[in-house]
Order: C-alpha cells, then structure tokens, then sequence
C-alpha cells in the first residue's frame, strides 16, 4: 500500500545495520597526590579538552578530579558555564605548589575565579575536597614522571 515508505523503512534498517558501532573512549585517568592524598584525574592539556572542561558531567567520584596542564606559567581564569557540579579549584606554580583555593558555584558564567600568581596547573575537585583534608596554600602536587607540560 506504501512502497516508497516500505523502501525507505528497509534502506535506513540497512544503513542502521551496517554503520559501524562508535563508542566514546573513556578518558585514561591516573592518580596523582596533593600533600600525599591520592587522586584519580583525568588530564586535559589542549586548548579544546582544557575549554570543555567538568561542562556536562551529572557526576564525580570522591576521589576523582580533573587536572589543566599548560603549556607555560600564566595568569589563569576559570568558570563554570555548563557545569553541573559543585567544584573546588587549586592553582599550582611551577614549582607544583598550590597558590589559591576557590569553592566555585556550578552553571554561572558572572564569576571567574582566577589565580593570583601565574601558574602551570589547574585541579578540579570535587567542592571541599582539599577543605576535608586541610589541604591548603602550599599544598604539594606530585605528578607522574610521564605528566609533561601542555601541547
């Protein structure tokens, strides 16, 4: 009664079939310690994965987090547009030494939290992580020998 329906019902079940299956690859994450407190990160160190960021994520595990390796020391600012949790930020120097903390609110883009000195990292947490374990100013980061600076 509909051949041309019945035609183009067939077709796209033939292209359904044969498309291959894509799936996302998740991230590799490694553990790094802030002043000997493990963390499983995920590292970013290109422009595009360090703009996308925590944006879209519903969820981060207790000890998990999200490490902005750059490619030089510099002034950094962070936001939270299209991000849906609740985070904590470190801003590490060269020498891998926290200089700031801020608790940061999700989904607003009228706050940017910045670093007062230039720095070469930047970790996301989970909001109160480095609160919970009295890590403060001065925190040490100790990264992996393979941890090189950004791209």
């Amino acid at each position: 009664m509909f051949p041309n329906r019945s035609k183009l019902i067939f077709l796209f079940l033939i292209l359904l079939s044969i498309t291959p299956n894509v799936q996302s690859k998740d991230p590799e994450k490694i553990t790094i310690y802030v002043d000997d407190h493990p963390l499983l990160v995920e590292v970013v160190n290109t422009p595009a994965d360090r703009a996308k960021g925590l944006m879209y994520r519903k969820h981060l595990a207790e000890n998990e987090g999200m490490l902005f390796v750059f490619p030089e020391p510099d002034y950094l600012s962070f936001w939270m547009k299209n991000t849906w949790i609740p985070l904590s930020i470190a801003y590490f120097n060269a020498d891998r030494r926290i200089t700031d903390l801020h608790d940061m609110k999700p989904n607003q883009t009228s706050e940017l939290y910045h670093s007062s000195e230039k720095a070469l990292y930047a970790l996301e947490t989970n909001q109160g992580w480095f609160a919970k374990r009295n890590i403060g100013k001065y925190g040490v980061l100790k990264l992996p020998d393979r941890i090189k600076t950004a791209r």
